[in-house]
């Protein structure tokens, strides 16, 4: 049976008997997923598009080091799930050096795949909640190093990060603070972090490198109750579906 989330994968591999097997498990899962064959095309891929997971063949022509170390260095998928396809003890080393979470041992079937895909599917389900994001419209004075105070819209947020709105431009890894109230609550979040990506007409996403503890906890809380809501259609928004 299918599973009811959509999740977006990548699969490096060229092996044709590791594609063949693998895509109807993916397919169950509702992973869709990207083929790549080739080291650039992997590398764009993990550093440009938000994935549940990434899937490395160990024996593959490009170097799996490269595309495992580019997933972790991403402020995309830094926390994505990963999966190995070994057939030797130090490919197995290698890769869980390497930021692994779950190997896939060859030569595997259709059935150990999906064994080790339903052990890695709670991760991805865990770590696509986390990073859900919620539209809101909440104003915030942002204090940028280098800029100073910058008046600045929130108009999506997560546990891990906000986008942002400003009314000038700003550059890529500017340190960020913030603190603003979550909309319809008096909980206050102090945030600091890290401009990781940016435009010409003021648009950035911050990536949180600091939240304390128990607000963090709030902020969680409060996000998994609005989810909730927005997928049940019971959320108060306006006309574009922004939280106030």
């Amino acid at each position: 049976m299918k599973s009811s989330v959509r999740l977006d994968g990548l699969l490096c591999s060229s092996d044709q008997q590791v594609l063949r097997i693998m895509r109807p498990v993916l397919d169950t899962f509702s992973i869709e997923t990207q083929v790549c064959i080739e080291l650039p095309a992997a590398l764009d891929a993990v550093t440009h598009r938000r994935l549940d997971t990434v899937i490395v063949d160990w024996n593959g022509a490009y170097n799996p080091i490269r595309v495992l170390r580019a997933t972790r260095s991403s402020s995309w998928n830094s926390k994505s799930t990963i999966l190995a396809v070994v057939n030797e003890d130090h490919e197995m080393h290698s890769a869980l050096r390497s930021g692994a979470n779950f190997l896939i041992h060859k030569p595997s079937d259709v059935d150990g795949i999906s064994r080790c895909m339903r052990a890695a599917y709670g991760t991805m389900l865990l770590q696509r909640r986390r990073s859900a994001r919620l539209p809101v419209h909440i104003p915030v004075i942002a204090r940028f190093s280098e800029l100073g105070k910058i008046e600045a819209r929130i108009s999506d947020i997560s546990v891990g990060g906000v986008a942002l709105q400003c009314t000038q431009a700003v550059s890529l890894n500017l340190q960020v603070s913030m603190s603003f109230l979550l909309p319809s609550s008096n909980i206050l979040i102090h945030v600091a972090g890290k401009v990781v990506n940016a435009d010409a007409n003021g648009r950035a996403g911050v990536c949180f490198s600091f939240v304390p503890q128990n607000e963090l906890k709030l902020l969680e809380s409060w996000l998994s109750i609005q989810l909730n809501r927005m997928a049940e259609g019971e959320i108060p928004s306006d006309g574009e579906g922004k939280v106030h």
